[in-house]
Parts: structure tokens; sequence; C-alpha cells
């Protein structure tokens, strides 16, 4: 790491992210962790991630069916 970079780790791992691409960098991870909160309300609501993600049909096409 140089001077300015930005270094973040959780249990997963770590990374360290150049300075000049820092601020991107956080937009994009703030922008998926919105996403993410999103899909988690929706299951928690009820929302299967079947329909959620759309694999009814592909999984008909498959020649697969989900039984409610």
């Amino acid at each position: 790491m140089s001077p300015g970079d930005v270094g973040v780790a959780d249990y997963d791992g770590g990374v360290a992210v150049p300075a000049a691409a820092a601020a991107a960098v956080l937009d994009k991870a703030s922008a998926r962790e919105a996403l993410e909160a999103e899909k988690r309300a929706k299951l928690a609501s009820g929302v299967l991630g079947l329909d959620m993600y759309n694999m009814r049909e592909p999984l008909k096409q498959a020649g697969l069916r989900y039984i409610d």
C-alpha cells in the first residue's frame, strides 16, 4: 500500500484500494450494499428467491417443477 490508499477488511479477507480509485469504489460498494439491503427486505417479507430472481421459467425449461 502507498500513502493515501485505503485498506478494507472483514472476516472474509481484505483489500487495498488505490487512493485514486477510492471514491469510485466507495460509490459502487454503497450501491451494492443498498441493493443487498433491498433484497434482504424482500426475502424477509416473504418473497421467494425463486420469484425475485425470475427462476420459474428457467426451471420449467430445464424440465423441473417447483411445488409450493
